[in-house]
């Protein structure tokens, strides 16, 4: 009984670094493909079978990708205290369908 505690609580830590260290979805811009974005699962609020939608800095930047082609649209707004001012940018994520299968199978539990 005591080493089934122990087991499942290395368990349960090992779980809980891969979510961790799960490889971020890597996106580089059209105009300037040298610029990249990296997104991490914790910041997608939305996904289908067609679209992925991130947001961060307090939903000031929301981006949405198209599983099926890749592309990216980001959207910034840089507001008060600043004139308000929009900025669109395009780009392409590679293997965003790779990316968000692993973030998906990483949340499926294990059998007991």
């Amino acid at each position: 009984m005591r080493y089934g505690w122990i087991l499942s609580a290395l368990l349960l830590t090992f779980s809980s670094h891969a979510q961790q260290s799960l490889k971020p979805l890597e996106c580089q811009l059209t105009d300037t493909p040298q610029d990249h974005f990296l997104f991490y699962r914790e910041q997608m609020v939305y996904h289908s079978e067609q679209f992925a939608i991130f947001q961060n800095f307090k939903g000031r930047v929301s981006t949405q990708v198209d599983l099926k082609t890749g592309k990216l649209i980001r959207t910034t707004f840089i507001g008060e205290p600043f004139e308000p001012k929009y900025q669109i940018l395009f780009g392409d994520c590679p293997n965003v369908s790779q990316v968000l299968q692993i973030w998906m199978l990483s949340e499926v539990p294990y059998d007991n």
